[in-house]
């Protein structure tokens, strides 16, 4: 019968973490994908890094010449124009007129390439060019040089379609989560004490916030796996700080309160989260299987983004620790109480 009656709180439990997941990432990307304003400020963020600034110029230059081959001869000039350019006042006003467009574009329903193109950049560049060569920027064009362009292959084609789609989901998002904490209250009242019901609640929490770290340092270091040089993954760096730093932030942030009020609400005895390790060794075959599975998995993760098991095993100790301290005060309070 026990079991039987936790069945309903565990449904509850995983359900309100879930939604909390789901529609906090959408929360976090409306914030800073899907808003126009706030997607441009980040990406202006990075020309900061000189990897980005030394990237970007390269592509305004390699552009050019393939547009116009005879210019090839020039690249070192053109190199020196387009890095003044980079690194010119102007061309971060620029670079975010550029990018806003390319937002617009991109989440318009359109089945236009989308394109990332400096307005005024190109006069710019002509003009930088001039002070090393005046016969070099003779043969230079004045067009407005583009950086990017979003589709023609399958992947970008489907990011294009998917795009609009994900605006409007992105709407639905605070109703997902304020669902997620409805079913999280809903789990505390079915628990047997509402301390213990309070506790479980606040772990999910903490959960969401340990996979939500988990898949930003896998997907990080998965990406960066695909770039063999230190520049590309400097770059892939600076853009992944941009927009996924904060999610980060978030996620240790909300995971250490939950500890925090999970401790809070019931500390239990010195050692418990020992105990329950021990008591968490699985003995069906089901759970073997489950457990096999993550050991693959940490094994094929060591051996390709050894940064990742090591990252989270840090995580998880750092929150083992600050559960710990917590319960540590908890108690402490709670044994003080009736002197008081």
């Amino acid at each position: 019968m026990r079991s039987r009656s936790l069945w309903p709180c565990a449904v509850l439990l995983v359900a309100g973490a879930l939604c909390v997941l789901l529609a906090g990432v959408a929360l976090y990307g409306e914030r800073t994908v899907v808003d126009e304003r706030a997607f441009a400020d980040r990406a202006t963020r990075t020309l900061a890094q000189d990897e980005v600034d030394d990237e970007i110029a390269g592509r305004i230059v390699q552009r050019l010449v393939d547009l116009h081959p005879e210019l090839a001869s020039r690249r070192p000039v053109l190199d020196a124009g387009a890095h003044d350019l980079v690194a010119s006042p102007a061309f971060a006003t620029e670079f975010h007129a550029g990018v806003t467009a390319m937002h617009h574009s991109l989440f318009a329903d359109s089945r236009e390439q989308v394109r990332l193109i400096t307005p005024g950049a190109g006069r710019d560049l002509l003009d930088m060019v001039q002070q090393h060569s005046k016969a070099s920027a003779r043969a230079v064009p004045a067009t407005d040089p583009e950086l990017l362009r979003i589709g023609g292959g399958p992947l970008e084609d489907r990011l294009r379609s998917v795009a609009p789609v994900a605006r409007s989901l992105s709407r639905s998002a605070p109703f997902g989560f304020a669902a997620g904490l409805v079913l999280l209250a809903l789990a505390v009242l079915r628990a047997p004490t509402r301390r213990r019901g309070l506790r479980r609640a606040a772990m999910a929490f903490a959960g969401v916030g340990g996979i939500t770290l988990a898949g930003l340092a896998i997907a990080r270091a998965l990406l960066l796996a695909t770039f063999d040089t230190s520049h590309g993954d400097a770059v892939v760096s600076t853009i992944w700080s941009a927009y996924l730093g904060d999610l980060r932030l978030w996620a240790l942030a909300c995971g250490g309160l939950a500890l925090v009020l999970a401790a809070a609400a019931e500390p239990g005895a010195p050692g418990a989260w020992r105990r329950a390790l021990a008591r968490a060794h699985p003995h069906g075959t089901a759970g073997r299987l489950v457990r096999a599975a993550a050991l693959f998995v940490v094994a094929v993760l060591l051996l390709t983004a050894p940064e990742v098991p090591v990252n989270l095993a840090l995580v998880t100790l750092a929150g083992v620790l600050v559960f710990s301290a917590a319960a540590e005060v908890a108690r402490l309070r709670l044994t003080r109480s009736p002197a008081d």
